[in-house]
């Protein structure tokens, strides 16, 4: 006789943001980007808690990449130049804490162009 081999619904390994067993921390994020030649803004918002879990993994995957919660990035962009744009991109974590870092399209990292990408296509989807 075979017995079966004992699977946990629910259960999954451990990823950023979480212990064994607690659930992961909801994220939400906010982009404000102005400026240009029209000189408009546009604002978009993604939150974990409302993505599917896949999509709610390479949110937190992306916002850890562009070390948004560490103490390395910039808070503040230098002052933007005629007609380039600007970018605030706060992440909200951890019971409302948040972090918000100021970027020109001059002194936007790759990673955090690459989550604005992300965040722009989600918010689509949504």
């Amino acid at each position: 006789m075979r017995s079966k081999p004992c699977k946990r619904p629910g259960r999954r390994s451990a990823s950023w943001g979480e212990h064994a067993g607690s659930p992961a921390i909801a994220l939400k994020l906010k982009i404000t980007r102005g400026g240009g030649l029209a000189g408009l803004t546009r604002q978009i918002e993604v939150a974990s808690d409302a993505l599917p879990p896949g999509e709610a993994d390479k949110l937190r995957e992306l916002v850890e990449g562009a070390d948004m919660l560490g103490e390395a990035a910039p808070k503040e962009a230098p002052p933007a130049h005629p007609d380039e744009m600007s970018y605030e991109v706060t992440v909200e974590h951890e019971g409302g804490r948040a972090e918000t870092r100021r970027f020109t399209e001059q002194t936007l990292p790759d990673s955090v162009r690459s989550l604005i990408a992300w965040a722009d296509a989600a918010s689509k989807k949504t």
